[in-house]
């Protein structure tokens, strides 16, 4: 197999070592992840980017 022909994603690289980026994720406090999840659902999407749209589900 070619790497021209490879259809899977890389591997993710951080491009920081692994005890530095899980030293940043155990700062990480819930309370604070929480109101980012719900500030971001109430901010309007930047112009030109389309919403997603759910899929009509199909009859069965």
């Amino acid at each position: 197999m070619t790497d021209e022909k490879r259809k899977a994603e890389p591997p993710l690289n951080l491009g920081m070592s692994f005890d530095e980026a899980f030293g940043r994720f155990m700062q990480t406090k819930p309370e604070e992840v929480d109101e980012s999840i719900e500030r971001s659902k109430t901010k309007k999407p930047p112009l030109g980017v389309s919403q997603r749209r759910s899929r009509p589900k199909a009859d069965k």
